[in-house]
């Protein structure tokens, strides 16, 4: 009956009543989905899933179940499995579900093909400044000698083979004739004056050869003496690292390249967990904007100037995305549940901290310390706890939770008062800030609340600018008294 569902889709599918059979058609055919009951004969579904871990086929699977089991749905979601679907079901919600995974798992695919594209374009630079390098080691530099009022002397062949200009033309000239067509900012005058002070003159020109192609000069000039130490005349190195330059741009485009790539992977992970319970792709830009204008503003008032710099702030921007990557573990029917959660609800609420905790750990073992996982790890295991020890997972206190998670904190909270939710009305800016200001001390970091408070104009930009309603704008980024339970940020 699925089948011919999603035939009707447009989507191509097999059926298979076992999970040999599956098997069997998984080792001939490329899948973009699969799709398993968990209890099947003689076999059950998870012996699936091991068998497409083992085999390392890279193809998204969800589950079917009657009997929902959220030990085992946790596990599932947190070794890789995608989804589960409880049975019974409505098709149109299946089927909107599988158009939803299979168009990730293309994302995802053209991602991680965008990465290794760039890592072969990089691993190509670094091989062409290698071999730049051996020719340049190889080739004669441009050596310039004029007198003591800058007339040129000599020149050596490598230098003509630089410019492209003969010793004929340049013998018995002023150095400065390089001006006109060759080097415009070489200037005898300043050169001669530094030499006097420091006995020697070193800088880095661009140019213009007699065939018109630009260059890069690298230019050192010292003093010649006699045998009595005295200056007579003056020594002028002339090195083309054009080749260099251009391989160098070319390196640090291919590194922009790939820390942008990066940064689309992190974000398209988050968005794994925000899809599920948002249809605005806001929160994420919201959030991370938050976070980098609060920690600038404490960066300027010189507040933990041991933890927060440039590259802080820079790193809390591209992984604030990840604080909710938990969630993709929270059953649906508690994630989108309007009315208010029961107790035990928000106990697995709750647990999306620990989910997101294991799942950015595990990778963290897999490949090794990485500067963005470590503050994954910290905004998402950390973001709920609370200033006097009352929140989770963990009950941390003051001083004892992260500085990344106390910005993200207040940015969360801010987000979730002042935006529309499935279970509660968006807040004004004003009335946000009141509420907040009674957790000065008790939910919030009460420092980092008093600059949220002062720079609560340009939060209240970021706001309009990322509106719900609106498209994003395309210019310059000019105890709560309430239970917890009604706010799932």
């Amino acid at each position: 009956m699925l089948s011919k569902a999603l035939m009707r889709e447009q989507i191509e599918a097999l059926a298979v009543t076992d999970i040999d059979s599956a098997i069997d058609s998984i080792e001939k055919k490329h899948f973009d989905l699969i799709v398993s009951d968990i209890y099947l004969p003689h076999k059950t579904g998870m012996d699936l899933f091991n068998y497409i871990k083992e085999k390392k086929v890279e193809v998204p699977i969800i589950f079917m179940t009657g009997n929902p089991n959220l030990e085992m749905a946790v596990n599932f979601l947190t070794q890789g499995g995608n989804d589960y679907i409880v049975k019974p079901f409505m098709l149109p919600d299946f089927i909107r579900k599988i158009k939803t995974i299979i168009d990730k798992h293309q994302l995802k695919r053209e991602e991680k093909n965008l990465v290794k594209d760039l890592r072969a374009t990089l691993s190509n630079r670094l091989s062409e400044l290698r071999i730049y390098q051996d020719v340049f080691e190889s080739t004669d530099d441009g050596l310039v000698i004029t007198d003591m009022e800058g007339n040129i002397v000599r020149v050596n062949s490598g230098f003509e083979k630089i410019t492209g200009m003969s010793s004929v033309q340049l013998v018995h000239q002023h150095l400065n004739v390089l001006q006109k067509s060759l080097l415009p900012e070489l200037d005898f005058a300043v050169i001669e004056n530094q030499l006097k002070k420091e006995n020697s003159w070193h800088g880095e020109l661009t140019g213009n050869r007699e065939s018109d192609s630009s260059w890069y000069a690298s230019i050192t000039f010292s003093p010649i003496r006699n045998e009595e130490s005295q200056v007579f005349a003056y020594a002028g190195l002339f090195k083309d690292v054009s080749g260099q330059r251009q391989v160098e741009q070319a390196l640090i485009n291919s590194l922009q390249q790939m820390n942008f790539a990066q940064e689309a992977i992190i974000f398209g992970l988050a968005r794994l967990a925000e899809h599920r319970d948002s249809d605005t792709g806001f929160h994420l830009e919201r959030i991370r904007n938050y976070c980098r204008l609060l920690a600038e503003q404490l960066m300027r008032r010189h507040m933990y100037p041991d933890v927060i710099n440039g590259s802080f702030i820079q790193m809390l921007y591209r992984t604030a995305p990840l604080h909710d990557i938990g969630k993709v573990g929270i059953p649906d029917y508690i994630l989108l549940k309007t009315e208010k959660l029961t107790e035990p609800e928000f106990e697995i609420m709750k647990s999306h901290t620990t989910i997101g905790f294991n799942t950015l750990n595990s990778i963290l073992k897999q490949y090794g310390e990485m500067d963005f996982l470590k503050m994954g790890i910290e905004i998402t295991h950390c973001h709920h706890e609370r200033w006097d020890g009352t929140g989770y997972p963990q009950g941390l206190k003051e001083e004892e939770i992260p500085v990344s998670a106390r910005i993200l904190s207040i940015a969360d909270v801010y987000d979730a008062l002042t935006t529309e939710r499935s279970y509660k009305e968006a807040y004004t800016h004003e009335l946000t800030l009141d509420i907040m200001k009674k957790d000065h001390g008790k939910h919030f970091a009460p420092d980092i609340l008093d600059v949220f408070i002062e720079s609560s104009e340009m939060f209240d930009k970021i706001r309009e600018h990322f509106s719900e309603h609106l498209n994003p704008g395309t210019g310059e980024l000019p105890d709560f008294g309430i239970p917890q339970f009604m706010f799932r940020y």
